[in-house]
């Protein structure tokens, strides 16, 4: 049995402050909403949705067959496969923080992938920052689904005001769960006749140990949005009907009617099996004899139901459906003015890549960036954020996925101008982003030092000044 808001309201916890109490009451019933919704988009995700019926033109032999479509899974999976973290940007830094390894410890970029497709698929999902234990990595990184976790937002300072993930479940109760507060973490477990007993963990961070990983977040919805809205689970189940409808017809379409003019009704009920009957549609020959009159019957095969209005229904639920999600109906398996070009797949795609370009660069970074902050502040003991961490970025593969061809030529046309380019920060930034900018002067001005290096050792006029002024170039150029 599930909680319910009296439950939640009720809930005391031992060993935790009232104000603490109060958080985890309001973390719960955040949790208890939502929670259906959640296990409902998990469903449409992984093709489990109860088939809707309208309970008019089905027959009833097909409503005991299950029928699925996994059009919500393209909704979701499609997107988030163009978000492929490929790592940390620093200037001046081959690995900013010394993250790679632990980075690397906790598979990273595989854990991340994962919160972007439960982000598409809730809205939200969790990654909570720990400290490792022994035999662990130093800091451990995990993700949480929306079903097991919750959130409260502070508006304003921008991150949580508390987190809350789920380790366990009973009967849709939970019995042990864990609270990111931002001075302490509270372990809580319930024992049948004992109750909620917390474990006190001190946080000297004095920030909440997780960060949101979001899809389209707005000012009313800090933790975004589904993709899987209401119309795109709506437009499935209509494709799903039109696919059963199709399912249906196809069964009349393969044994046509026939109609036997002159005979009597009564030859063909009660005495004659369904198998009888079956065997008679099958049949390639038949003979018919003459009533007692002499006068033979007439057969006559009926006209079929033509299968095109359904499939018509099925590419406008498409059309539909791709006009919502931005998916290309190709990708749903309908063939629609199939694209022959490079520039027409990509123009097929547009809606889409718009889409997942702006949340590679204004959503998933600044959480990749925070979780990459928070792991340097556990790890070194830090509470202040470190000064560097200001020009910390991240990196995500081109969602548009260019051919290796097209790279390279890109890359020999740049690399023929950029010393020119290089000189002229507004040329740069028509092409490149910010970090990318501020990394393309670093290395100029690594360049320069090192050239002009060369050139004094090449004179032999290596003086303790001339030292002392590369030096003072290279350090400039690691300073934020």
């Amino acid at each position: 049995m599930s909680w319910t808001r009296e439950d939640v309201s009720n809930l005391t916890v031992m060993n935790a402050y009232p104000a603490e109490v109060q958080a985890i009451r309001s973390l719960l019933e955040e949790w208890r909403r939502r929670w259906p919704k959640n296990v409902q988009r998990s469903l449409y995700y992984d093709t489990e949705q109860a088939f809707k019926d309208l309970g008019i033109a089905l027959p009833p032999q097909l409503k005991k067959a299950k029928f699925v479509l996994g059009w919500g899974t393209q909704a979701v999976k499609k997107p988030a496969m163009r978000s492929q973290f490929e790592g940390l940007r620093l200037p001046g830094s081959d690995d900013p923080f010394e993250l790679s390894q632990i980075f690397t410890q906790n598979r990273f970029p595989l854990e991340f992938s994962q919160s972007v497709v439960s982000a598409g698929t809730h809205g939200m999902s969790l990654v909570t920052v720990a400290k490792g234990r022994a035999g662990e990595a130093p800091v451990q990184i995990q993700a949480h689904s929306a079903e097991s976790c919750a959130a409260l937002w502070d508006r304003r300072n921008r991150r949580l005001g508390a987190a809350l993930t789920i380790g366990n479940l009973s009967e849709d109760r939970p019995t042990e769960f864990v609270v990111y507060l931002p001075d302490v973490v509270l372990e809580c477990s319930y024992t049948k006749g004992s109750g909620w007993l917390a474990k006190r963990h001190p946080n000297t961070i004095g920030r909440v140990l997780a960060v949101p990983v979001t899809h389209d977040p707005q000012l009313r919805r800090p933790f975004g949005r589904s993709r899987l809205t209401n119309a795109v689970m709506a437009l499935n189940d209509m494709a799903v009907r039109a696919y059963v409808r199709m399912e249906a017809n196809a069964e009349f379409y393969s044994t046509p009617q026939i109609a036997l003019l002159g005979v009597d009704p009564e030859a063909f009920s009660g005495q004659m099996s369904e198998s009888m009957k079956f065997k008679l549609a099958m049949d390639r020959l038949i003979a018919l004899t003459k009533d007692q009159d002499g006068e033979k019957p007439e057969l006559t095969q009926l006209s079929q139901a033509s299968m095109a209005p359904h499939s018509d229904m099925l590419r406008t639920v498409a059309m539909a459906f791709s006009g919502e999600t931005g998916i290309p109906p190709s990708s749903l398996g309908i063939i629609h003015d199939q694209p022959s070009s490079a520039e027409a797949i990509r123009a097929n795609e547009h809606d889409m890549l718009v889409d997942v370009t702006y949340q590679n660069k204004f959503v998933l970074s600044d959480a990749v960036r925070e979780i990459a902050i928070l792991t340097v502040m556990v790890r070194d003991g830090l509470r202040d954020v470190p000064e560097e961490a200001w020009s910390l970025s991240s990196r995500f593969v081109d969602p548009e996925f260019q051919s290796l061809s097209a790279q390279s030529d890109a890359v020999q046309k740049l690399a023929s101008q950029m010393p020119i380019l290089a000189q002229y920060p507004v040329l740069l930034e028509q092409i490149f982003d910010d970090n990318q900018v501020e990394r393309i002067r670093s290395d100029q001005r690594r360049s320069t030092v090192s050239e002009f290096m060369r050139g004094v050792q090449e004179r032999g006029q290596v003086t303790p000044e001339v030292q002392e002024a590369a030096n003072a170039g290279v350090v400039r150029q690691v300073e934020p």
